[in-house]
Parts: structure tokens; sequence; C-alpha cells
């Protein structure tokens, strides 16, 4: 890990999603090189219920810039309350101070790259859908909506049946 001259500091905060002006600057043609990345999941297939668990679980990372709160991190978390939350929900983002400009770089590349590599459910996935889908049942299902019907998992094959 690079070391900055100055000490980082980061704390939970909670702001409205209209309060976050888009991606910090000093990342954003970062982010934009991989703006064509498909993800398995549409905003649809998340219930709002599980859109704002998830935002807790995986909260987006903010950084002040000229007083503007700007996007750091959970970048897919960002882009999914974008699309699904009212501009006015309320959110719990973990804000950062003092951080260096190759620091800015180097937590979006960790996001970007190893956020997708640490939640792969790897291979055999639509399997592994099937099995969380049946573990925890209904509840799953209005939670996910994409888990009501495995025919709309994306890479799934046609049976031969």
């Amino acid at each position: 890990m690079t070391k900055s001259k100055k000490k980082e500091n980061s704390s939970l905060i909670d702001v409205r999603l209209n309060d976050i002006q888009g991606i910090h600057p000093a990342i954003q043609n970062a982010v934009a090189t991989t703006a064509d990345l498909i993800y398995a999941s549409a905003p649809d297939d998340y219930s709002e219920l599980a859109i704002h668990y998830l935002l807790n679980l995986h909260p987006i990372h903010v950084a002040k810039l000229e007083g503007q709160l700007h996007v750091i991190a959970g970048f897919r978390s960002y882009e999914l309350a974008c699309l699904r939350l009212y501009e006015e929900a309320q959110l719990t983002c973990i804000m950062h101070s003092g951080l260096a400009s190759e620091e800015l770089s180097d937590i979006a590349i960790i996001d970007i790259a190893g956020s997708p590599i640490m939640h792969s459910l790897g291979p055999k996935y639509v399997q592994q859908l099937q099995t969380l889908a049946q573990s925890f049942s209904h509840r799953a299902s209005l939670l996910f909506p994409k888990l009501k019907s495995i025919r709309r998992i994306r890479g799934q094959k046609k049976s031969s049946d």
C-alpha cells in the first residue's frame, strides 16, 4: 500500500443520494474504462428493501472535493442506488478524508477489480443460484425477484428435456 503524507481518516455519515455529485474527478477516467462491464444482475433484480440492506453491507465510499461529496468506491452500489432509489433517499456512506490522489486511484481499482473477484460465485453459477433460491425459499424471491424464475438468470443454457 502506498503511504500518504497525511493521515487517512474514515467515518460513517448519513447523506441523501442527491447530495452525492457523482464520481470523483481524480478517478473518472479509471471508472470510465470499465463502464461497459456487464453485471450478472439488472437493477430490477433487487427489491427496494434488498437494495437498502445491500447498501449498508456494501456502502458507497465518498470524499469531499471543494465542499461536495464524490464517490471513490462502491461504484456498483452507487449505480444501483441511482437507478432504484429516490433522490432524497437517506444512505449511510463511508466518508474518507486525507487521501492522496494515488490512494484514491488505488481504492477505485481495488473496488472495480477486487469486488467482483471476492463476491463471484465461480463455476456452476446457475446451480449455485438455484441452491440459494431453494435455501431461502419464498423470502429470497421477494428480496431478489430474479430468483423467482431461474430461466431469467443470464448465462443459463436451455435444457434438452
